[in-house]
């Protein structure tokens, strides 16, 4: 029974953590969609961004670190 727990905890905090990257990539559209137009973005930032987006729907996620870990993930994508 401490096995299901713990892994119902541990299930809880990425669907946490999912929600929060969900959040923060919402809100970078946000910026991205008040500040610029779809034609000062590089396609294929745009196309980057849309896998990303894609993926977390269907539950792929992941995991960082670290923030400069997430910022090399997001360079080399």
């Amino acid at each position: 029974m401490a096995i299901m727990a713990q892994n119902k905890q541990e299930i809880k905090e990425i669907l946490r953590r999912q929600d929060k990257l969900e959040e923060a990539f919402e809100a970078l559209k946000k910026i991205v969609d008040s500040e610029y137009d779809e034609d000062r973005i590089k396609p294929s930032a745009l196309k980057k961004w849309d896998k990303i987006s894609r993926d977390m729907d269907n539950g792929k996620g992941t995991f960082f670190n670290s923030p400069e870990e997430a910022r090399k993930w997001l360079r080399h994508f």
